[in-house]
């Protein structure tokens, strides 16, 4: 009778243990992300590298994701979010696309686009 009742605290504990550390990680994981789609072998997207990268260092980085063409799982996300040209960014929100910015655009224009749909203030410097 003993080892039923430990064997059955045992497990309510997993139980809640398991609830927990579930509700805790759906909490933690951002409903809003920005994906990056890009490719190595683009030109635009070795122009605007830098840009982007240089931008994303103000957001928390399990905002951001990103997305290499020439691998093949990558592709295949980046193709089933609805992109067509490198680079893209991709609002994401709740796993629905919120807008998308195609293209090699300057600093500006990409924080201008960052703080339309992610209702935070980008210009530390301007």
């Amino acid at each position: 009778m003993r080892i039923k009742q430990v064997w059955l605290w045992l497990t309510l504990v997993g139980v809640l243990l398991l609830t927990a550390v579930t509700a805790w990680s759906a909490s933690s994981t951002p409903e809003l992300k920005i994906v990056y789609v890009y490719s190595d072998s683009c030109g635009y997207c070795t122009s605007f590298g830098p840009t982007f990268e240089k931008v994303m260092q103000e957001y928390p980085e399990e905002m951001v994701d990103r997305l290499d063409i020439n691998k093949k799982q990558e592709l295949d996300e980046a193709l089933s979010l609805g992109a067509e040209a490198t680079p893209t960014i991709f609002i994401v929100e709740k796993g629905q696309v919120k807008d998308k910015l195609e293209g090699d655009v300057p600093e500006r224009t990409l924080r201008d686009f960052l703080q339309r749909n992610t209702n935070e203030s980008l210009s530390k410097n301007g």
